[in-house]
């Protein structure tokens, strides 16, 4: 049940998300920690992040290569760390929801089985279940059983991305945490990758996109050859058609937020025709989520695109 994300497992030190890290650990050193704990915030701010270096924390205090608290940095020698890369670690169960692609009621059956068994250490086990919102409703149900009957060493962190609803029975049995960045945190995060990770960011938006958006969509505009000075049909094209041979649905969302962007700076320089120019940009987002969900033809997508961006002065 083990899976790869691969980016916030390799991000060793912890930028900007201290004190949500030392409340989590006050919790937990003090015996208080609950037993479903859902964090919610945009994506991209560094959720997952956060709770693998609390796992961190937890894991690798009886190790000689323990966890630095003080300056929130994971050792790379740690036994526990390098567990979660070579997925070898049975005290940490990651399961991720996704558009699309939910998880299914027999993973959470699969679950409540592996969760009814004793672990082979005497360690806690947490089951961390990523982007929480996209779960169905069947695999709701299936996991509140779960959460309703925890044994004394298990325990849930739920991530929600909040790009969906999130199902209230989940919710309310949950204790909330709200992660929230800043705009000098997003800095901070940003200036740490520019300088220590050497990362070209191509896309200048942090005042609207979280860290790992931009850092994700600098990354697809490099792989994909994107110019932040292309026109917007151009850059649709590119990302369309890289959609149409890969799936990869960060591309569409890509898509959408450059619809965004131009429609945004379109209206500034155009406050006349706002009503118009706000409905022709969901006509062109309705397009963009009608060639995934229909499976359209590229080509007359993008033609008629092209055609209401002719309207655009």
């Amino acid at each position: 049940m083990q899976m790869s994300k691969q980016n916030p497992f390799n991000s060793i030190k912890l930028i900007a998300l201290n004190e949500y890290f030392d409340e989590m650990v006050k919790m937990y050193e003090s015996g208080f920690f609950p037993k479903v704990l859902l964090l919610s915030g945009n994506k991209g701010i560094g959720k997952f992040t956060l709770v693998f270096h609390f796992l961190n924390y937890v894991y690798s205090k009886k190790e000689i290569t323990h966890y630095n608290t003080k300056e929130k940095l994971i050792d790379l020698k740690s036994n526990f760390y390098n567990s979660i890369l070579n997925q070898t670690c049975s005290d940490v169960i990651f399961l991720e929801g996704e558009e699309g692609k939910n998880i299914k009621i027999d993973d959470i059956r699969n679950l409540k089985n592996v969760l009814s068994k004793t672990t082979l250490s005497s360690k806690p086990r947490f089951t961390i279940i990523d982007e929480v919102e996209f779960l169905n409703v069947n695999s709701v149900n299936a996991l509140l059983k779960t959460l309703e009957e925890p044994t004394a060493n298990n325990f849930f962190i739920l991530i929600n991305n909040q790009q969906a609803n999130l199902i209230e029975t989940i919710s309310s049995r949950c204790l909330l945490n709200n992660i929230f960045l800043n705009l000098d945190k997003k800095k901070a995060i940003i200036n740490y990758y520019l300088q220590s990770k050497k990362i070209d960011f191509l896309i200048n938006d942090l005042d609207i996109l979280s860290p790992g958006l931009l850092l994700k969509y600098s990354d697809l505009s490099n792989r994909y050859k994107i110019n932040d000075n292309e026109n917007i049909l151009s850059k649709l094209n590119k990302l369309l058609y890289a959609y149409k041979k890969n799936k990869d649905k960060s591309l569409i969302n890509m898509s959408i937020f450059f619809v965004e962007i131009f429609f945004y700076k379109t209206i500034g320089e155009n406050r006349n025709n706002i009503n118009f120019l706000l409905e022709l940009k969901s006509i062109i987002i309705y397009k963009i989520n009608d060639f995934i969900t229909y499976n359209l033809n590229i080509n007359s997508v993008l033609n008629s695109i092209e055609l209401k961006l002719k309207n655009v002065s």
